[in-house]
């Protein structure tokens, strides 16, 4: 739990790595529905169904965007609110999170049963692809609502002071989507209706899992817990303005592969598209670190910003922005060395995986740079500063990628997309540099 102690000068590196560990290896756990789902696609369906999953991941990430924007913004206040001695306020945002995602997930994922086939299309599947896309979203929207629900748990829970309560659960979830992935897609033969099966019982079980905690039945409890309110549309807006930037850090990775999605189709085919899989893979669980980073972060920066406490601020910072460097490089190391292996988990074509591990190492170039930025954004987020975070969000979002996935390809070669993530990464970077150096928090 955070106190005055525990985020003391002596205290405060401790403190942000007994959150930001725990953190990041839920958000790894967390990325296991999807890979552990496209290994056994790959290898046990095909490559043209792993290529039907890929298509999809866009249309998921967007949705759980949303719950990103509502959960980060909800619990930056509630920090702030728990710093301040406020619980009773704390209780309220937290509940009035958790509503308002249980409408919204309900209502989206209703809406998007009727348009399947349309959605597919957008999401760039053509032909026989239209069909396998629209069997694996039409399972797995049947439980979109508890993950949507299940993530602001997860991130409640590091409020409330219980990072490893929220490893379990996640760590929980992951197996049984192990265990049921062999079941459904090998023993079973369900293919992509027993992947998208899979997934969607392995959410359901963290959702419950977290329920438990937040009824006091897991034995310790923290402060927060789910009080009877109906939400406000000022709360909601508010919590809109600060989650935002988060939300679209999150969505940008979709976009970033829905707009390399339709490039493959248009230029190379559904081979490289199959190839590219891996690395829209990858891209993800890349994201998920440097926000899972982030996140760790964050009640930290909420809480000492609720006490004033403007240099810890920038230790806290300085400390977690040197980590996101780190895991970048490092990431890029295994990459270049070991990325043939990491294709082989997902293809069994010896062509692929030769093409897909060359694709990696210049796409993944990318990765040293935007942990930098996920993690100033972040920072931005928890000060409640949205225009500082939403300015760097924005563009590293999709946008920018789209513009110089047809300009470059102009300049030089249609292989010079590979790079774009590095460049367009790299420009961002630079507006991250200056707005830190421009703004320093006064505390609240």
């Amino acid at each position: 739990m955070l106190t005055a102690e525990t985020t003391s000068a002596d205290q405060v590196g401790k403190t942000l790595l007994r959150f930001a560990l725990p953190s990041i290896a839920s958000v790894w756990v967390f990325s296991l529905y999807g890979i552990i789902d496209g290994i056994f696609v790959g290898q046990g369906v095909g490559a043209e169904a792993l290529a039907a999953v890929n298509l999809s991941l866009p249309f998921v990430g967007i949705l759980f965007a949303v719950s990103i924007v509502i959960s980060i913004g909800a619990a930056t206040a509630a920090g702030v609110q728990r710093g301040a001695g406020r619980l009773g306020a704390a209780n309220r945002i937290f509940s009035c999170a958790v509503y308002s995602l249980l409408a919204f997930g309900l209502l989206a994922c209703s809406l998007s049963f009727i348009f399947l086939d349309q959605i597919a299309w957008l999401l760039g599947a053509r032909g026989e692809m239209v069909d396998r896309v629209s069997e694996y979203l039409s399972v797995l929207l049947f439980f979109n609502t508890a993950y949507l629900v299940s993530y602001a748990l997860e991130v409640f829970c590091k409020v409330d002071g219980f990072p490893g309560r929220e490893l379990f659960a996640i760590c929980l979830a992951a197996l049984t989507n192990i265990l049921l992935d062999y079941l459904f897609i090998i023993e079973l033969e369900m293919g992509l209706t027993g992947a998208a099966l899979a997934t969607g019982i392995a959410q359901s079980t963290s959702l419950l899992v977290l329920l438990l905690h937040f009824m006091g039945l897991l034995g310790n409890r923290g402060s927060l817990k789910l009080v009877a309110m109906t939400p406000r549309w000022s709360q909601l807006i508010r919590f809109i303005r600060t989650g935002l930037p988060d939300g679209i850090t999150e969505m940008s990775m979709g976009l970033i592969l829905l707009a390399f999605n339709n490039a493959i189709a248009l230029y190379l085919g559904i081979p490289a598209l199959a190839a590219f899989s891996v690395i829209g893979y990858i891209s993800i669980m890349m994201l998920q670190t440097f926000l899972g980073l982030t996140q760790g972060m964050q009640p930290l920066v909420s809480f000492l910003n609720g006490q004033g406490e403007t240099q810890l601020l920038r230790r806290v910072l300085h400390l977690t922005l040197g980590a996101a460097l780190i895991l970048g490089i490092s990431a890029y190391s295994l990459i270049y060395c070991f990325g043939n292996s990491v294709a082989g988990f997902f293809l069994d074509d010896t062509d692929l995986i030769h093409l897909s591990h060359q694709l990696m190492m210049l796409f993944c170039l990318g990765f040293i740079v935007m942990g930098l930025n996920v993690v100033s954004a972040g920072y931005f987020t928890a000060l409640e500063k949205p225009l500082l975070a939403g300015s760097i969000s924005l563009s590293r979002g999709g946008v920018l990628v789209a513009i110089l996935l047809l300009i470059i390809p102009l300049i030089w070669s249609v292989d010079s997309i590979w790079l774009i993530p590095l460049i367009s990464e790299t420009i961002v970077l630079m507006l991250s540099i200056a707005l830190l150096k421009y703004y320093q928090p006064t505390g609240v």
